[in-house]
């Protein structure tokens, strides 16, 4: 009996110990944040994250869900205490690679206003109240000697300057430089990339002819690059090959809307590293994008996700991303306790799209968000760096996108996190 009582008392000290260290471990690596306005250029309170980000040259931040508005407001915060103290100048959203950089350039030229360039991005940012101040700062930010500019890296070449002006600006490069293919072949191409950009997954093709479509684009791509076009065509080349392979074979089973995200996510990570590398060398950029693109490893795969699993490997950008530039990169996921959220709802009387808003339901007891709650900050940064300990090593459920958990070790997944108590809805302007 005295040797069970012993081995009870020392399984309960060292359970406490234990605790202690995992309470320790989040007692330490937790600061609060004063302010999410994006007016509050008083940024004593980020002293701390901007620590961490230290000489990194890309820094990805995250969104729970693509109507959090709080989120809204507090990257759009960061966004300018980066470009303003630590001299990131790139914000690059998860928006139409051609149709956001094409628009850019014309913008810049004087062939397009600023509000061309924002329409090809989804409408959750551009029309949203709490990116309100943010894309004001950036027009306004244009007419100093250090602007900030807009880039796109999403392969859904889905916006109307992709639609209008992709086939045409690509047919006629092909004709200045006398790209050898033949009119059958060209018109095939045509046609069906633009089939694709008015249907998506919807398209239907036959195997055959998607095998047609990606020999002929190969051999485009070739030619470009013996001719040696503007990289941004070559660029483009890549990207077409990722938007049609996403929109042929997203979906595994939709019947049990089971998909595969990967062409998506690994063409994004591609054309990130491109506008790094390539177009804006030498510059500092951000990524605005959903928490689930920019995790460092696979949450629904690698680490016990709760709900429907995919049926095959997923390479996440932030991964991707990460196995290319290291400690070079940091992300920021966003998360929150409870509050409420909008999703996309269109309106055929107005013939519009609403921000329909709906309940973010309450984190449950066993969660990362309810030990957050527990500190009683309205916002908090938690620094994930392996400087507190290995209880960064304890398996933790966190919510990644929406109100669906994964688990898993936090660092894994996240260099830091952004914590909000109370989610408020995205506001349409």
């Amino acid at each position: 009996m005295e040797k069970i009582s012993f081995l009870l008392i020392l399984v309960f000290f060292l359970t406490s110990c234990e605790e202690n260290r995992k309470n320790d471990w989040l007692k330490n690596s937790l600061s609060e944040i004063q302010s999410i306005d994006p007016a509050d250029t008083n940024y004593t309170d980020l002293e701390s994250l901007k620590k961490v980000i230290g000489n990194s040259k890309v820094v990805l931040l995250g969104e729970q869900e693509h109507g959090d508005g709080s989120t809204y407001l507090a990257k759009s915060r960061l966004v300018k205490l980066l470009h303003k103290e630590m001299r990131f100048n790139v914000l690059a959203f998860e928006a139409d690679f051609f149709g956001v950089n094409k628009a850019w350039v014309d913008y810049q030229r004087g062939k397009k206003d600023y509000q061309d360039v924002l329409n090809q991005m989804y409408i959750f940012w551009p029309q949203s109240q709490m990116c309100e101040n943010l894309f004001q700062t950036i027009e306004k930010s244009q007419n100093t000697q250090n602007p900030i500019i807009l880039a796109g890296f999403d392969n859904k070449q889905l916006s109307n300057v992709s639609r209008e002006e992709s086939i045409p600006s690509l047919d006629s490069i092909i004709r200045e430089h006398r790209i050898l293919i033949s009119t059958p072949d060209l018109e095939f191409f045509k046609r069906t990339l633009e089939e694709a950009m008015n249907k998506f997954h919807d398209q239907e093709i036959a195997s055959e002819s998607q095998d047609r479509f990606l020999s002929i684009l190969e051999a485009l791509t070739e030619e470009f690059k013996r001719k040696n076009i503007d990289s941004f065509w070559t660029q483009e080349l890549k990207n077409i090959r990722g938007f049609m392979m996403h929109a042929w074979h997203w979906w595994i089973d939709r019947e049990n809307d089971i998909v595969d995200n990967n062409h998506r996510d690994l063409q994004m990570a591609n054309n990130c590293l491109w506008l790094l590398n390539e177009k804006y060398q030498g510059e500092k950029m951000i990524i605005w994008a959903a928490n689930g693109h920019i995790t460092k490893t696979d949450t629904l795969f690698k680490v016990e996700a709760e709900g429907w699993k995919p049926a095959i490997r997923q390479y996440p950008m932030g991964e991707v991303l990460f196995d290319s530039l290291g400690e070079e990169m940091y992300s920021l996921g966003f998360t929150s306790y409870k509050g409420e959220s909008t999703f996309l709802k269109y309106d055929s009387v107005a013939q519009d799209f609403i921000f329909q808003s709906y309940p973010f339901v309450p984190a449950d007891s066993t969660s990362f968000e309810f030990e957050l709650k527990q500190h009683g900050f309205k916002y908090a940064f938690v620094d994930l760096s392996e400087q507190f300990g290995l209880s960064t090593m304890t398996d933790r459920r966190i919510r990644v996108w929406r109100p669906e958990y994964v688990k898993g070790k936090l660092s894994d997944i996240y260099d830091g996190i952004f914590y909000i108590h109370d989610m408020k809805p995205n506001k349409k302007l």
